[in-house]
């Protein structure tokens, strides 16, 4: 996100836990974007997923951390940004909450504590909303799907692999998604919105066409087939990169009539299928 936000003539601010990853980060977003710079908005991106395994084999530490980075760093987070808002101009800014398994409260065998969080966020996200009504404060959440990253991949078995094929993407794709959409918002100075990349007409069409899907990302053994980051964003995936990532940016509510149209197919065929059965149809 701070790539396609830099490319679109914002400045960034990034942070990390970690100054080595920070830095070789800084280098790569510089060498591509240049060094100016505009604050926009503020995004509440971190998180951390514990371990996969079952929740009573979690250990005290394991679930203070996933508490401390989802949940507390985003409250933390949250109550600097509102409080910054609040000395600008006007009290004018963007708050973004990023979303995660969990969020809609559906379970999340295997990380329960991870799911947990991101079901507090929301929570949060919605109650920030209410409290800001009266202000020039927006709160708003950001949903970028299933991510292919190692928070993904940890304990993943290969029947795991083989529906991250289907439903999964790198970062940058949904990235592209998004920026767009919270630039929107800013523009437009929208309330509560809720930007989601992998929507349910979007996961039909993905399961309508799941044969173009097969070895995507990850072989029959479950062995991975992608480029690496650095070799698709600057090397010789770039291209492919670029016109996937222009996609994204320019995606249009096409899909929600497609799933519209997918659902009246659905139920022009049952009320076909009932009528055959009492032997009613016509000949």
């Amino acid at each position: 996100m701070a790539r396609e936000l830099l490319k679109a003539g914002d400045q960034v601010l990034i942070t990390s836990r970690s100054q080595s990853s920070l830095e070789a980060a800084m280098q790569d977003l510089q060498r591509e974007c240049g060094d100016d710079s505009k604050v926009d908005v503020w995004i509440n991106n971190a998180a951390y997923s514990g371990a996969f395994q079952p929740f009573t084999e979690l250990s005290t530490e394991q679930l203070a951390e996933v508490v401390s980075t989802n949940l507390m760093g985003v409250l933390y987070c949250s109550r600097q940004a509102l409080s910054l808002f609040a000395k600008q101009p006007g009290g004018y800014g963007h708050l973004f909450n990023m979303d995660g398994a969990g969020a809609d409260g559906l379970p999340t065998p295997n990380y329960a504590a991870y799911g947990a969080t991101k079901a507090g966020i929301l929570q949060l996200t919605r109650t920030l909303e209410q409290e800001a009504e009266d202000t020039e404060a927006h709160v708003h959440m950001l949903s970028p799907g299933m991510i292919l990253t190692n928070l993904l991949l940890e304990g993943a078995t290969t029947a795991n692999k083989q529906a991250f094929n289907l439903l999964a993407e790198h970062p940058e794709t949904p990235a592209a998604f998004l920026v767009p959409r919270i630039r929107t918002a800013v523009a437009r100075g929208l309330r509560g919105t809720y930007a989601k990349y992998l929507t349910p007409p979007r996961i039909l069409l993905k399961l309508l066409s799941a044969p173009f899907y097969f070895n995507k990302f990850f072989d029959e053994e479950g062995n991975a087939v992608y480029l690496s980051e650095h070799e698709r964003i600057y090397g010789r995936g770039a291209k492919s990169t670029e016109r996937r990532l222009a996609a994204a940016r320019s995606r249009k509510g096409g899909l929600q009539v497609a799933y519209s149209l997918s659902l009246a197919f659905a139920v022009a065929l049952c009320l076909v299928d009932a009528s055959y059965g009492s032997g009613s149809m016509p000949r």
